[in-house]
């Protein structure tokens, strides 16, 4: 045990800290499992040591301190002679010298003098983050150093690195940069440039040192830049962004300044400041005053210091569930314009009330659904409620009363159909809700749950609407493999063609359809027209399963399936049939229940071969009363089949033609 003693001397009275402040500091070290410093001379060589130990309960001046069980102990402390206490703290370090004090290998004992003095005043605040399971790697020249965080803030980190084998710390050199990663033991939590600001000169222990890093990145972005970036809104009152610091492990509730869909702002004090360029952020939470909370995975992009004390940090929304992000879109839409409404609650009675007003469901449409009246109100009161994985609206309304209308569908995996568009004529509704649908679309895709990559419609060429806003940007763009334009014949029942007799003849045969077949028609398709359509319409080889969407209708109440078939002559491909099979009334021309035959060879596939095909399958379904696309529209011309009409199927790639759309509609939207 070393005993011992030092003359206080002519010690100013004058502390930044008095006795009573001390004991509360050092039960705030002891409940936050921290540790204290104790700084050590050799008495004969008077090179320094400094070891950390935990202090015990304090409730007077007599203070215990355990060892830290990392600390290593010189041999003989005998040789050593106390110089200082060092009571770490968030912001400001404070140091004193005891009068008395013992030392064994177990601990260390002193009494508390009178307050102790402050010896660093930092900018920002470092959290001790020694019991956090962090790990750290410095990469400089190509050559990465081991270690552990020890002090976390925004400005700079302490840490401490290990030489590995064949390696010298001597090698980290203070003018050059170097890449900081930090991550737990799921994944990487931060990765950036940093500056070797200053080093301890003193080896902790054989191999090891502490350095003071200091990032150097102030963006780090994730995304592409987008020329047409999600609009920001400012809430009054103004919502919290909460985060489970990945790093210090603290809870911090950041007030936000801006807000959008896919991100937002948020303002910290410099000196309390927790956010750096490029950290992750797994574990976030926006909450609009504790009343609607909407969790999320986010990361840091920028990080811009104001110059008045404050700093703004810019963060993207990376994941969040498909329920919070539509509550988030509702939100921003709505603080734009009260009128405007996204997959909100609506009345399937009203809808088809408004249906009616605008000559959407005109007489003979109606005819055609009017004996399945009730399954059309069941399937939209289901798609209405509870489709949020399969469904999205978008209303514009203003007292109640339904002023526009457009609906989304997720007829594929990765593929959402718009439909339903419709809007009362003397109003502008009509235009809003199909901006707020290309700003949802060119704003979501990005996120993981919305399964966004394609969207598609079908329209008339002479619907004026669509032919203008959808067929005028494929016209304007002119590349197909961001937005193109396939023309299918259209019959309104499967029977249209009457009932085809006898069997497969000869060489000919109809089987279902395998991945080679899906292959060899999408190298036709790419020759014929070299559009959007077979990716779109899931004709990939992947798209022959179908059955996670097929799950993700059935958690609704609802059913669609799909059953692919290939007819083949001598073995080579022909035809594909598309039987869709889905319940009653998600779209109101039945595209959904619809059998599509993809033709390959016009002249081999005659008019006799597709009756028979047609009604084979549509007989086994039960789909003669349902309707019948045939692609490309030529076959119908050629043969002369009793087409009804044709329609125009508009497909558009979201991540390559977004922007391209979204300057588009820019032309028609501004001030809407």
């Amino acid at each position: 045990m070393t005993v011992g003693s030092v003359q206080a001397g002519n010690v100013s009275t004058l502390f930044a800290l008095g006795r009573s402040q001390l004991l509360n500091r050092l039960n705030v070290i002891h409940f936050q499992d921290g540790n204290l410093f104790v700084a050590l001379r050799h008495k004969e060589h008077a090179y320094p040591l400094r070891l950390h130990a935990t202090p015990h309960p304090a409730e007077d001046e007599h203070i215990k301190a355990t060892w830290h069980k990392d600390t290593v102990l010189p041999p003989d402390l005998m040789a050593f002679t106390l110089e200082s206490i060092i009571i770490p703290g968030p912001q400001r370090t404070f140091s004193f010298t005891p009068e008395r004090y013992w030392i064994d290998t177990d601990a260390i004992r002193f009494e508390l003098p009178d307050g102790a003095n402050e010896i660093t005043g930092r900018k920002c605040v470092r959290h001790d983050c020694r019991h956090r399971p962090i790990t750290v790697c410095l990469t400089q020249h190509f050559t990465p150093f081991a270690g552990a965080l020890l002090e976390y803030s925004a400005n700079s980190m302490l840490v401490k690195l290990r030489a590995g084998e064949n390696q010298s710390l001597h090698w980290l050199n203070p003018d050059a940069p170097a890449t900081l990663t930090l991550g737990d033991e799921r994944q990487t939590l931060y990765s950036g440039s940093v500056k070797i600001s200053c080093r301890d000169q003193q080896n902790d222990e054989e191999g090891t040192r502490t350095f003071i890093l200091e990032p150097t990145s102030t963006s780090a972005p994730r995304f592409s830049p987008k020329k047409h970036r999600a609009r920001r809104e400012q809430f009054s009152p103004s919502p919290d962004f909460i985060i489970n610091h990945p790093v210090t492990g603290r809870r911090h509730a950041l007030k936000v300044h801006d807000l959008g869909s896919l991100g937002l702002a948020v303002e910290e004090a410099e000196e309390t400041a927790v956010l750096i360029a490029g950290l992750l952020l797994p574990e976030a939470e926006l909450s609009f005053a504790n009343s609607l909370c909407l969790t999320c995975t986010a990361q840091v992009v920028y990080r811009n210091p104001s110059g008045d004390g404050r700093v703004r940090c810019g963060i993207a929304i990376l994941d969040i569930k498909l329920q919070d992000h539509l509550k988030l879109i509702s939100l921003i839409q709505q603080v734009q314009d009260t009128h405007a409404y996204v997959s909100n609650r609506v009345d399937p009675e009203d809808l088809f009330e408004f249906f009616f007003e605008t000559g959407f469901l005109y007489p003979h449409k109606y005819a055609e659904i009017a004996g399945n009246r009730e399954e059309f109100l069941k399937a939209y009161a289901k798609l209405y409620d509870q489709g949020t994985d399969i469904a999205r609206h978008f209303v514009y309304q203003e007292n109640g009363r339904i002023l526009g209308h457009l609906g989304t569908l997720r007829l594929f995996d990765n593929t959402w159909m718009s439909h339903h568009h419709a809007a009362i004529h003397s109003s502008h509704a009509g235009l809003k809700v199909v901006r707020a649908i290309s700003e949802f679309l060119n704003d979501s895709h990005l996120l993981n749950p919305t399964n966004l990559k394609y969207i598609i419609g079908f329209y008339r060429a002479e619907n004026k609407f669509p032919e203008k806003y959808f067929g005028g940007f494929v016209r304007q763009v002119q590349d197909a493999a961001k937005s193109s334009l396939d023309v299918f014949s259209y019959l309104n029942q499967a029977s249209s063609l009457g009932y085809g007799q006898g069997d497969m003849a000869g060489d000919w045969e109809l089987g279902r359809a395998m991945a080679s077949d899906i292959i060899e028609y999408r190298g036709y398709y790419r020759k014929v027209s070299g559009g959007l359509m077979a990716d779109a319409m899931d004709l990939t080889p992947q798209g022959l399963d179908g059955q996670k969407l097929a799950k993700a209708y059935e958690a609704c109440g609802l059913q669609r399936q799909r059953h692919l078939y290939a007819i083949r002559y001598k073995k080579a491909l022909k035809a594909l049939v598309d039987v869709q099979d889905s319940a009653l009334g998600l779209n109101l021309s039945e595209l959904t229940n619809a059998i599509i035959v993809y033709i390959l060879d016009e002249e081999a596939i005659h008019r006799d071969m597709v009756r028979f095909i047609v009604s084979a399958l549509a007989i086994r379904y039960n789909k003669m009363q349902h309707p019948l696309l045939i692609y490309p529209n030529t076959y119908a011309v050629r043969y002369r089949l009793p087409v009804d009409k044709e329609y125009t199927l508009w497909a558009l790639d979201i991540k390559s033609g977004g922007e391209d759309y979204m300057s588009w509609m820019q032309r028609y939207c501004r001030g809407k």
